[in-house]
């Protein structure tokens, strides 16, 4: 299975697991209890899946960073959009604007952290050895 193939494929499975999780009723992340830890839970779901967006889909929408960075957080959105609506059906989940908030910011963050680290690695390759280029 070639790199892309596998980065499709895990992508196609995250997004399964994040649509499979908002079928459960009365779902709440584990751990000890404390204000906004729901929000918390949304932003590390979102950061990871913006991360998959970008290893499978990366620069190759356009060479402009913005216009990558708004296109993937653009389909990180639309995924948590459909999740919440989808969520609006389920008994015992609700539909929420507030958590699509923090699954853009968790997209955002996960798209942001992918192409700085590209972009630092572009821009430190001349000072880093051959290994680092590659």
């Amino acid at each position: 299975m070639t790199k892309s193939r596998l980065r499709l494929f895990a992508l196609v499975l995250y997004v399964g697991l994040i649509f499979t999780a908002s079928s459960i009723p009365g779902l709440t992340p584990p751990g000890p209890k404390f204000a906004y830890k729901d929000k918390l839970a949304h932003i590390v779901e979102y950061a990871i899946l913006g991360g998959l967006l970008f290893k499978r889909i990366g620069f190759s929408v356009s060479r402009s960073r913005l216009v990558t960075f708004g296109f993937l957080l653009a389909v990180g959105a639309s995924v948590g959009a459909l999740d919440e609506l989808y969520q609006s059906y389920v008994p015992g989940r609700n539909m929420d604007v507030y958590d699509w908030y923090a699954d853009m910011l968790g997209a955002a963050t996960g798209i942001g952290v992918f192409v700085f680290a590209t972009l630092s690695r572009k821009s430190l390759a001349p000072w880093l050895g051959s290994d680092e280029k590659r």
